[in-house]
């Protein structure tokens, strides 16, 4: 009878566990280069994905509409993106959500050649050509261009400004003397850009700062918050590994938070440019490189969702202009401003920041107290044989 009961108990179990679906050990994760893929290759390098028993299979990707159509069929899992992605994900209503950052305040600034005298405000950009770096991330300087001009002093439009993008490569040349003539003759204003292209013109003393990030940071209250986002399905069909994944996030995004950790971020990112690219990048540049964008918040929030609103609207305000190229009106992106909330649930990353927060209380009331000092010893003295 023992046996029978036994046996009925095992019989039970094995069909339940049969029922419940097993959550998922692979993640699918896009990502475009650049500083927001970092907590990828920290998140991978330091064991915080394995730790929530994940393995990421990761692909970078330059087409934002790669990206938008994975994730929408469940191709890609997860992936990073910039605004841009996430105003078009919303104009496209598509099956996905933002669950948590990616990082944010990636520094900005508009810089001239170091022979340029005539630059020294952004009042002095109007009727001039405005130079912007060609890439998916780099498009997120434009709509903040277009709030910086309204509010500059005097207030100026987009169409005051003739925005030319050019790639990384034509830079230098471009800052070179002996293009002063061309430069002159093109009329153009400065080069706007992420400050981890532009130190290092800076460094060599080939250009000097204009604008400075502080400066446009102050005058439009920019904070470029990126997105994490998840496709629908595995927020609906997995949504354990979803959890895991993002509590694996916020670890990796509290690691890299930690100024203790810096160098072995740091480490990470030099490793993979050496991957990636073939050649060491130099401490301090990676320091540089790491330093321009802050990773020290993870979910998504509201002022966060106001300000892609404040760009969605100037993105819908200067689009006749942005993508003239495009004939047909209508087929231009930003005809309507796009529902950004609707797409966005901070949910998951509000509960394992709870649960991270709960660890930690609970690892530090494990922590054995130090041991009180005897009768007759001074404290700091050295312990007395």
């Amino acid at each position: 009878m023992r046996l029978i009961v036994a046996a009925l108990l095992i019989m039970g179990t094995t069909a339940a566990a049969a029922q419940e679906t097993p959550s998922r050990s692979i993640i699918r994760l896009s990502y475009i280069p650049g500083n927001f893929a970092l907590p990828v290759l920290v998140g991978i390098e330091h064991g915080h994905f394995a730790r929530e028993g994940l393995f990421l299979s990761i692909l970078p990707v330059t087409e934002e509409s790669a990206v938008m159509r994975s994730l929408a069929q469940g191709g890609t899992d997860f992936a990073i993106g910039s605004q841009s992605l996430l105003l078009s994900v919303a104009e496209n209503k598509l099956d996905t959500k933002v669950v948590a950052m990616a990082g944010y305040a990636r520094e900005l600034e508009l810089i001239v050649p170091a022979w340029d005298a005539t630059t020294k405000s952004l009042a002095d950009v109007k009727g001039k050509t405005l130079l912007l770096l060609n890439g998916v991330h780099n498009f997120d300087a434009v709509p903040e261009l277009y709030r910086a001009l309204a509010l500059s002093k005097p207030a100026m439009r987009l169409s005051d400004v003739n925005i030319q993008f050019i790639d990384l490569v034509n830079v230098r040349p471009l800052l070179e003397p002996k293009l002063r003539p061309a430069w002159t003759q093109r009329k153009v204003g400065g080069i706007l850009m992420f400050r981890e292209f532009t130190s290092t013109f800076v460094d060599e003393k080939k250009a000097r700062v204009a604008v400075s990030n502080d400066n446009l940071s102050k005058l439009i209250g920019r904070t470029g918050a990126q997105p994490l986002f998840a496709s629908n399905l595995i927020l609906e069909k997995d949504p354990k590994a979803a959890e895991r994944f993002v509590r694996a996030w916020a670890r990796t995004l509290q690691y890299m938070a930690d100024a203790a950790n810096k160098d072995a971020v740091v480490r990470v990112l030099q490793i993979y440019y050496l991957r990636q690219y073939g050649h060491a990048l130099k401490k301090e540049l990676a320091e540089l490189y790491f330093g321009v964008t802050k990773y020290d918040r993870v979910a998504w929030t509201d002022q966060d969702t106001a300000e892609v609103n404040i760009n969605a609207k100037a993105l819908n305000a200067g689009r006749n202009l942005l993508f003239a190229r495009i004939k047909d009106p209508n087929q231009r992106p930003f005809k309507d401003v796009p529902d950004v909330k609707s797409i966005v649930d901070s949910s998951i990353a509000v509960k394992v920041l709870a649960e991270l927060e709960a660890e930690k209380k609970a690892a530090a009331e494990k922590k054995p107290a130090a041991a009180a000092p005897k009768d007759g010893d001074k404290p700091g003295a050295p312990p007395k044989n």
